[in-house]
């Protein structure tokens, strides 16, 4: 088994993984995407997992405030996710009914 960590990881790297966990997300199954990829954690260890890396990642750099400032086109909107998809991913937890 793997942690919740190391699937991070790989999710930050892997644009598959990325709209893997997207749709995961908007469909509400967050843990059995979670299970798939070899992590066991329940609901509540995945949002408090995701609600560190969220206290870590919360600050933008200049480049994301221009963006957020002047539009974003689809390579910004890639950064950003890359970056900071966590925001995204906990907008999309909300969304499905997860106390977050």
């Amino acid at each position: 088994m793997k942690s919740l960590e190391q699937l991070y990881k790989e999710i930050l790297s892997s644009d598959e993984l990325k709209k893997a966990l997207a749709e995961s997300v908007k469909a509400g199954n967050i843990e059995e995407f979670v299970k798939a990829h070899g992590v066991e954690a329940t609901k509540e260890e995945i949002i408090a997992f995701l609600n560190e890396q969220n206290t870590k990642t919360g600050e933008l750099s200049d480049e994301e405030l221009e963006n957020v400032a002047g539009g974003c086109n689809e390579v910004a909107a890639g950064i950003s996710v890359m970056t900071l998809g966590i925001m995204c991913i906990m907008d999309g937890l909300r969304k499905a009914g997860f106390e977050v």
